[in-house]
């Protein structure tokens, strides 16, 4: 009896040893550096400025990802390009992620959003937005929740944007820029009869540039209402899939706590 006690204390005290020892390691692991992309141009409140981060106030989504630092022990890196050039480089493998990116079909050969019972996650995603139509003052053209009236030319949209292929599959004619206000300029110009864009990013230039864009009003309803995630490579997701899942998960965790809330009241 006393043996098999011995030897059960002997089977406890390994364990115990096994499980600091992987702790340890653990904590002493050199840090994951995440590299993600995001946009140039600024989409208040998720993210402010154009090229470099003012910390004492980067946006929502910033603060939200900066925090999986010290939960997860990584490293994240923050860098800048035109969408279509961040989108191509998660693709390349070039970059780990990018945000903020709503789901597609098409885009899965482009990165790995979370999924759940194969559809994305709602619960893990980053916020949501929605696209409008904006027009000139004078312009008939209407969207009346399903379809444009009075459409006789083209519309404008940022090219990359999923908003694009939603258009061309209602057979719109879509001209693609690489910016919010050389699509608003080109309106004005009467180059293209609407634009469709995120509602965030086009009345903050609307709003701050009031005398160039007078003449442009944004069309009540929505056209489309998405979710927006971090997608991440898939070489990143194949090297890293339970980091991939954690951090993922720690999106959903931020969001269903009070931090999600602590976090956006500084922005509104």
């Amino acid at each position: 009896m006393k043996l098999v006690i011995f030897k059960l204390c002997l089977l406890i005290l390994g364990t115990t040893i096994s499980i600091n020892v992987f702790a340890d390691l653990a904590m002493s692991a050199p840090q994951k550096t995440v590299a993600l992309v995001y946009e140039v141009k600024p989409n208040p409140p998720f993210y402010l400025g154009k090229r470099a981060i003012d910390w004492n106030k980067p946006g929502i989504t910033l603060e939200l990802l900066k925090r999986l630092e010290k939960k997860l022990n990584i490293i994240i890196s923050f860098n800048r390009f035109p969408w279509a050039r961040g989108i191509a480089m998660v693709k390349s493998n070039s970059a780990d992620g990018i945000f903020h990116a709503s789901f597609s079909k098409e885009r899965l050969k482009t990165g790995v959003y979370p999924m759940n019972k194969g559809q994305p996650d709602i619960t893990r995603q980053l916020m949501t937005q929605s696209y409008y139509l904006y027009k000139r003052k004078e312009s008939t053209l209407s969207w009346d929740g399903k379809s444009f009236r009075h459409l006789r030319g083209s519309l404008g949209a940022i090219l990359g944007y999923s908003v694009v292929s939603d258009l061309k599959k209602m057979n719109i004619k879509v001209e693609e820029v690489s910016t919010q206000r050389s699509n608003l300029r080109k309106l004005v110009k009467g180059r293209i009869e609407g634009v469709v864009g995120l509602e965030a990013m086009n009345d903050i230039i609307i709003k701050t540039h009031p005398d160039e864009f007078r003449e442009i009003v944004k069309v009540p309803l929505p056209i489309k209402t998405k979710s927006f995630y971090l997608m991440l490579s898939h070489k990143f997701v194949s090297e890293n899939s339970e980091l991939a899942e954690a951090i993922w998960n720690e999106i959903r965790n931020i969001r269903e706590t009070g931090e999600y809330e602590e976090i956006a009241k500084k922005y509104f």
